[in-house]
C-alpha cells in the first residue's frame, strides 16, 4: 500500500506528502482556525517548502555525481531525499548542499526582512521562515547521524579513520544525541522532540548496520553464499501432495519449477484451501543473477524471505534465505576477527 501522496516533480524529482504529514496539516490548519490565527498554518507551508529546497541541494548535487533521486518524501518531522547509494568522493559535497541552500535563503530573508515583513496576527512572517531556515541548517550541520552533518564528519574523519570507523563515531554522537533529546522529551512532555529523538536514533543506528554489513560482504556476490540445487516442487503438485513434502523437507518455502525454468515459489503462508494445486497459490518470485551484490539482495529481502538466482535463461541456480544471510554474517564477522 502506497501511504504518500504524489504532488510535481522538481528536476524530474517526485515531490510526495506521507499521509501522516497531511494529517498534521489539518490539525494546524484546524489549530489557526479555532485561535483565528492563521500565522501558523502559512508558516508550517512555507516551513516546509524551505525543506523541499533544503532536500532538493542534496539532490542537485547528488545528481552532478550520477545517484539516482527516487522521491522526496515529506514527513511531520521533516523531508529526505531517497536516493542511491552517495558515492564516498562525494559524500561532502552533498552533505553540504542541503544546509548551504538553508542559510542562503535565512539570510536573504532575514535581510529582506530588515526592509519588508509580512505581519499575521501580530507575528513578522519572512523574518520567521528567515531564522527557521537557518535553524534547519544549523540543525542538520549536528556532526551526528543521520543529520547531514554526520556524512559531513563521516567525510571528513573517513581520511583518517577509514569508512567503517567514522562511520560508526558519528553514529554513536548521533545515539548519544538521541538519548539525550528522549530524556529532555520525556521531562518536559514534549512529544514532538519525542518523536524527533526516535528518529535520529534508529537513523544513526540503521546506517551504521548498513555500513557495517556493506564492508562485511565487500565483494561478495549471490553465488558465494546462495544453496545450490535446492529442493523445488512441480506447478502441478497437489496442496495435499505439498503439504505431505513440507513435512518431509521441512523448509518455509520452495521454488516452482517447470521445465527447467523458475517460473514461482511457494511457502505455508501461500496456502489458503485444501483444494487447487500449487500453481494455484504460488507467487512472483524475487530473482537475482549469481553476480548480485549482497547489498542489492539485502534491499530486495526487505520485502522477501528469500530471493532465488537464476541464470540468463531463468534457470534456477541456487535460493538465498535470510538465514542464509545471516550464517554468511556469522562466518565473515569470525573470519575478520581471526585474521586480526
Amino acid at each position: 500500500m502506497n501511504y504518500s501522496i504524489r504532488l510535481f516533480k522538481v528536476m524530474g524529482i517526485p515531490i510526495e506528502l506521507h499521509i501522516t504529514f497531511i494529517l498534521f496539516l489539518i490539525i494546524i490548519i484546524g489549530l489557526s482556525v479555532i485561535n483565528k490565527n492563521i500565522f501558523w498554518a502559512i508558516l508550517f507551508i512555507l516551513l516546509f517548502v524551505s525543506v523541499v529546497l533544503h532536500e532538493l541541494g542534496h539532490s542537485y548535487v547528488a545528481k552532478k555525481y550520477g545517484v539516482k533521486i527516487e522521491k522526496i518524501l515529506l514527513l511531520p518531522i521533516g523531508g529526505v531525499a531517497m536516493m542511491d547509494k552517495i558515492p564516498r568522493e562525494g559524500e561532502l559535497k552533498i552533505g553540504l548542499a542541503g544546509p548551504i541552500v538553508s542559510f542562503i535563503i535565512g539570510i536573504s530573508l532575514l535581510i529582506i526582512s530588515q526592509f519588508f515583513d509580512i505581519n499575521i496576527g501580530g507575528y513578522p512572517l519572512i523574518y520567521t521562515v528567515g531564522l527557521l531556515n537557518l535553524m534547519l541548517g544549523s540543525f542538520n550541520l549536528i556532526p551526528a547521524f543521520p543529520m547531514d552533518g554526520g556524512r559531513v564528519l563521516r567525510a571528513i574523519l573517513s581520511k583518517k579513520y577509514g569508512y567503517l570507523k567514522s562511520t560508526k563515531i558519528a553514529a554513536n554522537i548521533g545515539k548519544s544525541l538521541a538519548l539525550a533529546m528522549l530524556i529532555f522529551g520525556l521531562l518536559s512532555m514534549n512529544i514532538i522532540l519525542i518523536l524527533v529523538s526516535l528518529f535520529v536514533y534508529f537513523g544513526a543506528e540503521q546506517e551504521s548496520r548498513m555500513v557495517e554489513v556493506e564492508t562485511i560482504f565487500k565483494n561478495i556476490r549471490a553465488k558465494d553464499i546462495m544453496t545450490p540445487n535446492p529442493v523445488c516442487v512441480d506447478p502441478n503438485m497437489s496442496i495435499e501432495e505439498f503439504l505431505n513434502f513440507m513435512l518431509k523437507h521441512k523448509y518455509f518455502g520452495y521454488p516452482v519449477v517447470e521445465n527447467g525454468k523458475l517460473i514461482g515459489c511457494i511457502g505455508i503462508s501461500n496456502i489458503h484451501s485444501k483444494e487447487g494445486t500449487v500453481r494455484d497459490y504460488m507467487e512472483k518470485p524475487v530473482i537475482v543473477d549469481e553476480n548480485t551484490d549482497i547489498t542489492d539482495i539485502l534491499k530486495k529481502m526487505v520485502y522477501a524471505d528469500r530471493v532465488f538466482v537464476v541464470d540468463e535463461n531463468n534457470k534456477l541456480k541456487g535460493i538465498i534465505s535470510k538465514t542464509d544471510i545471516l550464517r554468511a554474517m556469522n562466518i565473515l564477522e569470525l573470519k575478520e576477527e581471526l585474521e586480526h
